[in-house]
């Protein structure tokens, strides 16, 4: 049952993490590296943005199904392709609990840090262009955590970092080809190449798919 809970509820889970890690770095800021405090700081955002585009204002799972992959898409079947709920609970998951968490970690391996950062702010592209231009909106689930919080940290992480010294070129560049890798491996090769599934058990929740309007959005989008 926690399993299954898991799998439906992760992003609930997430948004709890975040909420710890707000009270931990309340209390252990002064004792931490500042290089451990702005991962766990990206850490926390992630959380928080999961949560924004899952549950509130939520929508994300038709914003991917019935938008994002409209041409792949296969009618009746939008709650679970090519998107669907274990998918996206393995995906976010290991990114969130392994790859933002770890660098916490290890803070001095530098480019290992960076793609926490470096993805955070591609979110920001994503979700300020993109996500917008495709919805014809000027907000979309998951934009106010990258304005607020994945924006903020990695300007700061930037500067921190190049005002220390603290990253040769190689750093920089091995963190660019990480940041790339893990993209393409996680959120476009697993996410739509891997996992897709027409028989999955684990479809979306009619309230999950219908969150943000969705159903009015993709009526007017598409006129389905």
């Amino acid at each position: 049952m926690m399993i299954n809970y898991f799998i439906r509820r992760w992003y609930d889970v997430a948004f709890m993490a975040g909420i710890v890690t707000i009270l931990f770095l309340f209390f252990r800021w002064n004792t931490l590296d500042i290089m451990v405090c702005i991962q766990l700081l990206s850490f926390m955002a992630l959380c928080f943005h999961q949560f924004e585009e899952y549950h509130f204002p939520g929508g994300e799972p038709a914003i991917i199904n019935r938008v994002f992959q409209h041409q792949n898409t296969i009618k009746g079947l939008e709650d679970r392709y090519p998107l669907n709920q274990f998918s996206a609970m393995l995906v976010n998951s290991l990114y969130t609990f392994i790859l933002y968490l770890l660098p916490a970690f290890m803070p001095n391996l530098i480019w290992f840090g960076m793609m926490p950062i470096m993805l955070g702010l591609g979110q920001c592209i994503l979700h300020g262009i993109v996500a917008n231009k495709l919805l014809k909106t000027l907000y979309n689930p998951g934009l106010a955590a990258c304005l607020l919080l994945h924006l903020p940290i990695g300007i700061y992480y930037i500067y921190y970092v190049t005002s220390h010294q603290l990253a040769s070129g190689w750093d920089w560049l091995f963190g660019l080809i990480y940041t790339i890798g893990a993209f393409l491996i996680l959120l476009n090769w697993m996410t739509y190449k891997v996992l897709p599934n027409k028989n999955s058990k684990y479809p979306f929740e009619p309230k999950e798919m219908k969150r943000f309007d969705m159903e009015n959005r993709v009526q007017q989008l598409f006129g389905e």
